[in-house]
C-alpha cells in the first residue's frame, strides 16, 4: 500500500480553533498502517478545543500501543475494533470527570479512518464527514448526526455514552479518502470536491495546494467556522 496525504487546518474567522486533526502512519511487516482523525469541538459549549484535542491524543496513544501491534500479529478486526471502542468509552469517562470538576459541559465530533492492507475501518460521531473517491465518483461514507440545523444529536463528551457508527470496508485500486469538519464542506461545491480525484493527485504538495484552494472557495462564500481536512490517496 502506497500513500500520498496532506492536511489543512485553519481557524477561519473564529477567535479560536476548536478543531483537531490527527494523521499517523507506520510501516510494519504487514505493510503500512494509517490512522486519520478529524474532531470538531462543539462551539456552543466551553473548551471545545480541549475536548477535540484530548480525544485525538488518546487515540494516538492507543494506535501505537494497541492497534499497530494487533495488526502486526494479524489479529482479527473484531479485536482491533474492541480496542478502539474501549478507548472511546474511557475518554468519555475522563471528559465527564473533567467537566464535573469545572461544572461545565464539553464535547466534540469524531470521524476516524484506519487503513491497513486492503481494509478500512471507520468510527464516527457527529457531523464531520468522511468521503470516498474512486475514479470520478465520490460518496459520503458517514451519516451526519444532527437535527438538520446546528444541533448535534450524537457526539463524544461529557454526556451519556453514545456508541459511534461503525463501518468496515475494502478498498480497490487507486482511491482517496477525505475527512473534514463541517466548516470545510458546508459551502463546498462539486467543482471544489473534484479537485481531489485520485487520478489527478501525484504528490503531497499537490494535495496541500488543492486543500488550500477548496478552503479559499468556502471562505469567499462566507464560511466563518474553523476549517479542517485530511486527504489520503491510497494505491
Amino acid at each position: 500500500m502506497k500513500i500520498i496525504s496532506g492536511i489543512y487546518w485553519d481557524q477561519g474567522r473564529r477567535e479560536t480553533n476548536q478543531d483537531s486533526i490527527l494523521l499517523q502512519q507506520v510501516r510494519t511487516d504487514c505493510g503500512r498502517v494509517l490512522l486519520a482523525v478529524v474532531c470538531d469541538g462543539i462551539g456552543g459549549l466551553k473548551q471545545g478545543e480541549n475536548a477535540s484535542g484530548y480525544v485525538e491524543e488518546r487515540l494516538m496513544e492507543v494506535f501505537y500501543r494497541e492497534t499497530v501491534p494487533l495488526i502486526q500479529r494479524r489479529k482479527v478486526r473484531k479485536l482491533i475494533l474492541r480496542s478502539l471502542l474501549r478507548c472511546l468509552y474511557e475518554v468519555r469517562e475522563e471528559l465527564n470527570r473533567y467537566a464535573a470538576e469545572r461544572e461545565i459541559d464539553l464535547g466534540t465530533t469524531m470521524s476516524l479512518l484506519l487503513l491497513w492492507k486492503r481494509q478500512y475501518l471507520i468510527l464516527h460521531l457527529g457531523d464531520s464527514r468522511i468521503y470516498h473517491y474512486q475514479e470520478r465518483r465520490r460518496r459520503q461514507l458517514t451519516k451526519d448526526h444532527s437535527d438538520g440545523g446546528n444541533r448535534l444529536t450524537r457526539c463524544i463528551g461529557s454526556f451519556p455514552y453514545q456508541a459511534p457508527d461503525i463501518r468496515f470496508g475494502r478498498r480497490w485500486g487507486k482511491c482517496g479518502f477525505l475527512l473534514c469538519s463541517d466548516g470545510f464542506y458546508r459551502k463546498q461545491d462539486e467543482k471544489g470536491f473534484s479537485l481531489l480525484r485520485p487520478a489527478e493527485i501525484e504528490s503531497t504538495q499537490q494535495v496541500q495546494k488543492r486543500l488550500e484552494e477548496m478552503a479559499k472557495l468556502v471562505l469567499k462564500r462566507g464560511e466563518k467556522d474553523n476549517l479542517s481536512a485530511i486527504y489520503v490517496k491510497v494505491y
